[in-house]
């Protein structure tokens, strides 16, 4: 159990070194010696551990990730995300809240600023060719909430829904550097809300009852 304990505490912080050192120096410039200085370890280590730097920055971004999803599992199920509307709390609701606020976490980390800023052509793969382990997580997590909207009756969904809501969610979160420039991310993201709340409702509902929207100005 000692060993246990140590391995995971060695992990976070190399989770937190390898963060802390591409938000400073970007993943170009980032090496394994700088990744083993800042976390107290070797190097070798740290490739005994991480096997590259690439990899390295794809855990901390899946662990970002992560722990968003554990907070927003925490927060059930107090965690509609926006909702003054009458089913407040349903599958759908929870859903569009945890579906906004997973790209408000990407459009605010710090790690992803400076992934986009610096070394844009590091994230064009999992845009691309194929899903990333952060994506997969998200992905993973639709599902569930999908499930559990269309089990309560406030979602319509086909095998395909996840993926779709992915994609969109993707390609928010990609523009958001845009969006928070031009100062209309919180708009968008009620915009988005909003969008979502209406797809995925149920036809037999009708839909000027089903209008999700997120309170943005009130979050974070």
């Amino acid at each position: 159990m000692k060993s246990q304990r140590t391995s995971a505490a060695v992990d976070a912080t190399l989770l937190a070194a390898i963060r802390e050192t591409v938000v400073v120096h970007g993943v170009r410039r980032t090496t394994a010696n700088d990744i083993a200085e800042r976390a107290g370890i070797s190097r070798m280590t740290f490739y005994r551990r991480m096997g590259s730097v690439e990899n390295a920055v794809l855990a901390a971004l899946t662990e970002e990730f992560r722990d968003f999803a554990r907070t927003a599992h925490a927060d059930e199920p107090g965690r509609p995300g926006a909702g003054s509307g009458g089913d407040s709390g349903t599958g759908r609701e929870r859903l569009v809240g945890f579906a906004v606020e997973s790209v408000r976490v990407f459009a605010t980390s710090e790690l992803l600023a400076s992934i986009a800023e610096r070394d844009p052509e590091f994230l064009i793969p999992y845009v691309t060719d194929r899903f990333g382990a952060s994506q997969q997580l998200i992905l993973d997590q639709l599902r569930a909430m999908l499930d559990d909207g269309v089990a309560d009756g406030s979602v319509d969904s086909s095998e395909a829904t996840a993926t779709m809501l992915l994609l969109a969610l993707q390609g928010v979160a990609l523009s958001s550097r845009v969006l928070l420039r031009t100062g209309v991310f919180e708009a968008a993201l009620a915009e988005l809300a909003t969008m979502l709340g209406r797809y995925l409702t149920p036809s037999n509902i009708n839909p000027a009852a089903s209008v999700t929207t997120t309170d943005a100005g009130q979050q974070k």
